[in-house]
């Protein structure tokens, strides 16, 4: 069974993880699995809440990198816009509902009438573009 890291983690700075460390007499290593939710025992969550009840920590959730932009044209036309790791861009028109996933600059795919529902579809394809 692997084991795979959580898509969260408690910010703190450097000197706080080794007050961590010495406080619950511990390595750097458990500091480190508690703060990124590697574990759950009881000193997993007492790190985790010294962290960030008394150290000023923060959660940080990962998130996809493949981000969505939504633009507004000089003349008024609404875009939605969303740039993929592997160079595909996919863009939709709020305004006509017309889509298009360009792929190394060029058009790919056009779709006449894009629905809300049809959005994950065509972020898999263009996702899938090589």
């Amino acid at each position: 069974m692997t084991k795979t890291r959580s898509a969260r983690t408690i910010k703190v700075s450097k000197e706080n993880k080794a007050k961590l460390a010495k406080m619950f007499n511990c390595t750097d290593r458990m500091v480190y699995k508690a703060l990124c939710f590697e574990c759950q025992t009881l000193l997993a969550r007492k790190i985790q809440y010294v962290a960030r009840k008394e150290m000023g920590g923060w959660v940080e959730a990962a998130v996809p990198e493949d981000e969505i932009f939504y633009d507004t044209t000089e003349d008024g036309k609404h875009f939605m816009r969303q740039y993929f790791n592997n160079g595909a861009v996919m863009e939709v028109s709020m305004t006509t509902g017309k889509g298009v996933v360009r792929f190394k600059g060029l058009p790919r795919h056009c779709y006449s009438e894009v629905l809300v529902s049809d959005i994950p579809m065509i972020q898999n394809y263009a996702r899938n573009l090589k």
